[in-house]
């Protein structure tokens, strides 16, 4: 929106520090400035010292939006964006050295179109994801590095004849991959990757329209053909996708929806214990895109004054050509190790029931979900008949987040979060051949992170406003219960014996205190 007037909006405290500045630029244009930054090490160092190991992570970003109400009917948006994550796990009884860092860079160009007929918006975007890991064990190290670029263009147009609402558009991106590459060297191994690129395009079409049958019936029905190119081979689908709506009234909606979907960029999960290093790879010759038919039943209630809402979804989807890694960060020690033969393809399914409640007004505001659901694979590389967890399977997943207003100076906020561990493939064994690590594993995916939970609370006085400014304490309490949970497992030495080792996440209760002042 366009602002005209300077307004800050920033927070202190002991963890982290964040604001936006809003600066009108003339009559028509505003500039928006925003970061935010952590120094949790300064202060909680010797919290996050954990079974001998010290954790550090810190993060970063910048947003820069700028945007231009060009005429009576045009709006023009810029949005600039930065943003670094870095996590060091030091074990200096054994040399042992871990660090990840991810980094993502992005811009967007917006421009809007309003008139009495239609509404035209054009988006020109770019992006850019790295991902690295170096490990240290011993006299051995390990760097694993991974990223995606991405420039696009998009237009739409949204139109309405009669009782008709159309929309419609073409979209075109161009991506350039650098998928996992790994060194690896020490006292007994030197092995690497070789150094390679890929590059694909995809272009899209879609027409989309909304049709009221009844007063109480409407229709959503439209088509999306999609088009991608990689390694000398083109790919054409057709997504028929379509929506079917009953309003009893007009609190309620009944909804049904089918779609056929195309996914073209697979991610991928090198590490099998949990470790948060993905990497993105394309579509090719020898790995077809992923395809999945999906069929939903939704329910959906608000309020005559928008005090409550209610939200249920039960929902089903057909998965082909799915693909995973098989493998894990210790075959990276191997020397004729290719991480193309780590791959394997299916098929799958998922289902599930997602819920939630929300209070937007009162005294007490907030809402809870909850999702139960499956998410199984089968992989004939593996078994021709046994169905397996996949990687991203949850079968649990809970939220509830709470906002007790006492009067106009205090409240009182809270959260919980349950969610069911990560399955992963669990080395049984571990030995060295010829100079070579060999690894024995277990069921694919037949083991679990333990569950995570955690609650949180804050309790906030503002000041009574002077003039436009606002001002408001605030008192934090992260991890209430001192929950320990488990952030993710890696092999390596304790009590002398190499074997799966636990991260955890900051597992202590942290006390925090924030100052944030608007004007």
């Amino acid at each position: 929106s366009i602002a005209h007037k300077v307004h800050l909006d920033a927070t202190v405290s002991f963890m982290e520090s964040e604001g936006t500045l809003t600066l009108p630029v003339g009559e028509h244009s505003t500039l928006y400035l925003s970061g935010r930054g952590s120094y949790l090490n300064l202060l909680y160092g010797n919290l996050l010292e954990i079974d001998e190991m010290k954790l550090r992570y810190g993060l970063q970003d910048y947003n820069l939006t700028f945007v231009q109400q060009a005429g009576a009917h045009d709006k023009i948006r810029l949005s600039l964006y930065h943003g670094q994550d870095r996590m060091n796990l030091l074990q200096e009884d054994f040399a042992d050295e871990n660090k990840l860092n991810w980094q993502n860079t992005a811009a967007a160009l917006h421009w809007q179109h309003h008139s009495s007929r239609f509404i035209l918006q054009q988006n020109a975007t770019f992006s850019r994801y790295r991902n690295t890991l170096d490990m240290g064990i011993s006299s051995v190290s390990l760097n694993l590095s991974s990223g995606i670029t991405q420039a696009g263009y998009a237009a739409r147009l949204e139109w309405t004849r009669g009782n008709l609402q159309w929309n419609g558009g073409v979209e075109y991106n161009y991506y350039h991959f650098r998928p996992m590459q790994f060194e690896v060297s020490g006292s007994f191994i030197e092995n690497e990757t070789p150094k390679f690129l890929e590059d694909a395009h995809e272009a899209n079409a879609y027409l989309q329209a909304d049709i009221s049958i009844r007063p109480s019936w409407s229709v959503l029905g439209g088509l999306r053909l999609s088009s991608y190119h990689s390694h000398g081979r083109s790919f054409i689908s057709p997504d028929p996708r379509i929506t079917l709506n009953y309003h009893p009234s007009s609190s309620h909606t009944l909804s049904v929806h089918y779609g056929l979907y195309h996914q073209y960029l697979h991610q991928m999960s090198v590490s099998n214990g949990g470790l948060p290093v993905d990497y993105w790879t394309s579509s090719s010759p020898s790995v077809c895109p992923q395809q999945a038919h999906s069929i939903a039943l939704g329910y959906y209630f608000r309020s005559q004054k928008g005090m409550m809402e209610i939200s249920a979804e039960v929902y089903y989807k057909k998965l082909s050509h799915q693909h995973e890694y098989s493998g894990s960060i210790l075959d990276f020690f191997t020397q004729v190790y290719h991480i193309e033969n780590n791959m394997i393809h299916g098929k799958g399914y998922n289902y599930g029931l997602n819920l939630m409640l929300k209070k937007n007004r009162g005294k007490l505001s907030g809402w809870v979900s909850y999702a139960i659901g499956s998410s199984r694979r089968r992989f004939p590389e593996l078994s021709p008949t046994e169905w397996f967890n996949s990687t991203f399977d949850r079968l649990h997943d809970l939220s509830v987040v709470a906002n007790y207003r006492f009067n106009r100076h205090w409240s009182l906020g809270g959260d919980f979060v349950y969610a069911s561990g990560t399955p992963y493939t669990k080395a049984k064994s571990v030995y060295v051949i010829n100079n070579n690590i060999v690894s024995e594993y277990g069921k694919y995916n037949g083991a679990n992170l333990p569950s995570t939970h955690r609650m949180d609370i804050a309790l906030t006085y503002r000041f009574s406003p002077r003039g436009h400014r606002e001002q408001s304490l605030n008192l934090s309490i992260y991890n209430l219960y001192a929950r320990r949970n488990v952030l993710f497992s890696y092999l390596g030495f304790q009590e002398e014996n190499f074997g799966y080792k636990h991260v955890y996440s900051l597992c202590r209760m942290l006390p925090s205190i924030g100052y944030t002042l608007k004007f």
